[in-house]
């Protein structure tokens, strides 16, 4: 993990500093604190959280699959963010440490990233993890950070990552996002069995294809950091290789360490929006597609689009933004 910064950050912005030594108090507990700190300090952010705790919710279902639905307004500057090169370079980066709300504290974590509430929540609690360097987001240099944060954050949380091209608001500058755990829809498919589909178990790394309603997932599960970080390289390059864009290949992924075991749950993209993004009129829909949505937990930011979502629908938008089945095996193959 990098544990320098090119960037002295404001003393009055630290509310506590994680450093992982034995003994200390835990980044869990921080978390807690920091969140409690912020309902009652931060009242911009205690109005986005009470607004999103009365957000409607509803769940769908096609057979043996479930979705929940959440019409949540506080997302529309995300949903709806322009995410070409040129706004990016023209916008001020939102995620730095000078660009944030006078009001908003963190936890520093291990010299390199800063854990904040998230201001636009979707979960209660909802982190954003945010590199102290403005540097782009990418997964390849930060899979040891990815791990770690799994580890110290215990079993209470999940990490997940949007990649640059597919979810993430702020390409330009690396983030982790952090929710708790068994919230997502995802994480139920998973435990129940039968839709997943071992391929592989090497070098204490299993490896396989989980199956759901418009797309397919692969997981990777491991108790080696070391290992699982150049199993997940590995994964990176048979993508690219696959895919053959040249950039980081696009994804959403899902970390969480539980009984000593890290469980990595990998979406393969293909597209950032569906077509049905750009419609207008009654074909419209703002959903766009990140890591939550593909955990199975729908946000739309507009009341028409929550109430008209369907299996059916959602279906047809997983498969559009998804990399196909045989192309994800065909990844799991050049791994194998």
């Amino acid at each position: 993990m990098n544990n320098t910064s090119d960037y002295e950050l404001t003393p009055e912005r630290i509310w506590s500093e994680f450093d992982g030594a034995p003994g200390g108090t835990s980044l869990e507990s921080m978390c807690g604190e920091l969140f409690s700190q912020q309902l009652f300090n931060w009242q911009e952010f205690a109005l986005a959280h009470m607004n999103m705790k009365g957000a409607w919710l509803r769940e769908i279902t096609s057979g043996p699959h479930t979705l929940l639905v959440q019409f949540n307004q506080g997302r529309t500057v995300s949903a709806t963010a322009a995410l070409d090169a040129d706004t990016i370079r023209r916008r001020p980066c939102f995620l730095c440490e000078y660009h944030l709300p006078a009001a908003q504290k963190a936890v520093l974590y291990r010299k390199s990233f800063l854990i904040l509430v998230n201001p636009y929540p979707i979960f209660s609690p909802h982190y954003t993890v945010v590199h102290v360097n403005h540097e782009p987001q990418a997964l390849e240099g930060q899979i040891v950070s990815l791990l770690a944060l799994a580890h110290d954050l215990g079993p209470a949380f999940t990490v997940f990552y949007n990649g640059p091209r597919c979810g993430a608001s702020a390409p330009d500058h690396h983030h982790f996002q952090v929710c708790p755990s068994g919230v997502l829809p995802i994480e139920k498919d998973w435990e129940e069995g039968g839709r997943a589909t071992l391929l592989a178990d090497r070098d204490g790394v299993s490896l396989g294809v989980l199956r759901l309603l418009g797309r397919n997932a692969l997981f990777m599960e491991g108790s080696v950091p070391e290992t699982l970080e150049a199993f997940l390289k590995r994964l990176l390059g048979a993508m690219e290789e696959v895919v053959g864009s040249g950039e980081e290949p696009m994804l959403n992924l899902f970390c969480t360490k539980k009984e000593g075991r890290w469980r990595l749950l990998i979406f393969p993209r293909r597209k950032h929006r569906p077509d049905a993004y750009y419609r207008e009129g009654k074909d419209s829909v703002l959903v766009t597609p990140g890591a939550v949505e593909m955990g199975g937990l729908l946000i739309t930011i507009r009341e028409d689009d929550f109430l008209k979502m369907t299996p059916t629908l959602a279906e047809e938008i997983y498969r559009e933004v998804s990399l196909p089945p045989e192309v994800i095996e065909e990844i799991a193959n050049h791994m194998k």
